[in-house]
C-alpha cells in the first residue's frame, strides 16, 4: 500500500507568518535562558561539579560546545547593563545573532541608537556595523587583532591516496597579501599559457598559483628592499576620524584600527568625501605617504630593521614615529625602517618607541623597560 502525504492547506503568507511567530518565541525563550544562565553563573552553580567555569557546565549539562558556551555566558553578562536591548530581546523583537553583535559594542549611552538600527537591519548588517565600531575602538580592536594573530595557523593532512589538504587561518590583511600574490601568479600563468584547458575552475587555478609562488620562492629571488606598496595593493576603508588617537564616537573601520594605522605608515592614501548617509561625494587623488626619495634615504641611513638586535634587510616598512594622521611629518627625522614582523608588534601593543631629551629614539617594552640598542 502506498502512503500519501498531503501538505497542510495553508497559504504561503500563513506559512511565513507561522515561521516568524516561531522565531519570535525562540528569541524570547533564548532571552529567558540567558537570564537564568547569568544568575547561575553569578551564584557559581557550576562549582559543585568541579568545573573551571560556567561554559564547561553548559557543555556537559546543556550540550553546548565550549566556544559557543563562552559566548552565551558573555552575552548574558553584558545584557545586565543593556536594559533597552534586553526588553526588545525578551519581546522577541531581536534575534540572538543580533544581540550577540550588539553586546560587543553597545554601552548604556549608545544602546538606544544601536537598537533602533538593529530593529530595521538584517543580522548580517548588524554584525558588520558592530564589527566596524569595535574596530575603531583602539583597546578592543588591538586585543582582537592580537588574538587573531596568536591563533594563526597552517596545517596539512595526508589521506594516503596522494592528496594533501592545507588549512590556513590568517589575519585579514595577511590573507589579502597571500591572495594578491596568488592573483598575480594566476595572471602570469594565463599570459604564459598556450592551448591550456579553459575549463579549469578558479579554485583549481588558485591551487596551481600557490604552487607557482612556492616554486618561485625556492628558486630564489633578489632581496627586496622597496616599499610593500610597490609590489601589491590592499584596499582598506576607514573613517578618517577613527585613525586619530581619540576617535570620534560612531567612527568605523574595516579592520582593527591599530592594524590600519600600521598599514597607513607606508602606503598610498586616497581621500573620499562622503555625505551623512555614506554616499561618496568626491574622490581625491592617490598620494604616496613615503616617496621613493625618502625611502632611499631611509635605506642609506638605517640599512636594516631598527628594532634592537634585528638585522632583517627584507620586507622593510617605513614607520612614522608620530603618525601622520596625528600631525607627524613624513620626513627622515620622523620615520625609521622596521621589518614587517616588528612593525606589526609595535602597532599592536608589543613595545613602544620613545624620544629622549636629545631627540634620539629608543625602544621600550609595553611594561616600560628600556631595550638595549
Amino acid at each position: 500500500m502506498t502512503a500519501l502525504f498531503r501538505l497542510p492547506r495553508r497559504s504561503l503568507d500563513e506559512l511565513e507568518q507561522e515561521l516568524v511567530d516561531h522565531a519570535q518565541r525562540i528569541n524570547a525563550a533564548e532571552y529567558a535562558f540567558l537570564e537564568l544562565l547569568r544568575e547561575f553563573d553569578v551564584r557559581q552553580g557550576w562549582k559543585a561539579y568541579q568545573f573551571n567555569n560556567c561554559a564547561e557546565w553548559l557543555n556537559m549539562k546543556c550540550g553546548i560546545v565550549v566556544g559557543t558556551a563562552r559566548e552565551k555566558v558573555r552575552v548574558a553578562a553584558a545584557l545586565f547593563d543593556l536594559p533597552r536591548i534586553s526588553r526588545a530581546f525578551a519581546a522577541g523583537e531581536l534575534s540572538y545573532s543580533k544581540v550577540r553583535s550588539l553586546s560587543r559594542v553597545a554601552t548604556p549611552h549608545t544602546e538606544a541608537q544601536l537598537l533602533a538600527y538593529a530593529q530595521q537591519a538584517t543580522a548580517e548588517q548588524v554584525q558588520r556595523r558592530c564589527q566596524q565600531l569595535r574596530n575603531a575602538d583602539r583597546a578592543a580592536s588591538t586585543h582582537d587583532a592580537n588574538e587573531i594573530h596568536r591563533n594563526r595557523f597552517l596545517c596539512r593532512s595526508l589521506d594516503g591516496s596522494g592528496r594533501m589538504t592545507l588549512s590556513v587561518e590568517l589575519t585579514e590583511e595577511a590573507g589579502a597579501v597571500v591572495m594578491a600574490a596568488l592573483e598575480r601568479a594566476m595572471a602570469d600563468a594565463s599570459r604564459d599559457a598556450s592551448g591550456a584547458d579553459g575549463e579549469e575552475s578558479v579554485h583549481a587555478r588558485q591551487a596551481d598559483a600557490l604552487v607557482d609562488v612556492a616554486r618561485a620562492y625556492l628558486a630564489g629571488e633578489p632581496g627586496r628592499s622597496a616599499s610593500p606598496a610597490d609590489h601589491y595593493q590592499v584596499v582598506v576603508h576607514v573613517d578618517e576620524a577613527a585613525l586619530r588617537v581619540e576617535p570620534v564616537p560612531g567612527a568605523r573601520s574595516e579592520l582593527p584600527i591599530e592594524s590600519v594605522r600600521r598599514l597607513c605608515c607606508d602606503a598610498g592614501v586616497v581621500v573620499v568625501t562622503e555625505d551623512a548617509e555614506g554616499n561618496p561625494l568626491d574622490l581625491g587623488r592617490k598620494h604616496r605617504v613615503v616617496q621613493p626619495a625618502l625611502r632611499r634615504a631611509l635605506l642609506a641611513r638605517d640599512r636594516h630593521c631598527c628594532y634592537p638586535g634585528c638585522a632583517h634587510t627584507r620586507w622593510l616598512e617605513a614607520h612614522h614615529v608620530m603618525h601622520w594622521i596625528d600631525g607627524g611629518k613624513t620626513s627622515l627625522d620622523n620615520t625609521l625602517l622596521l621589518c614587517s614582523a616588528h612593525h606589526r608588534r609595535l602597532h599592536e601593543g608589543g613595545y613602544r618607541i620613545r624620544t629622549n631629551h636629545a631627540g634620539e629614539w629608543y625602544f621600550e617594552t609595553a611594561a616600560g623597560k628600556r631595550l638595549a640598542s
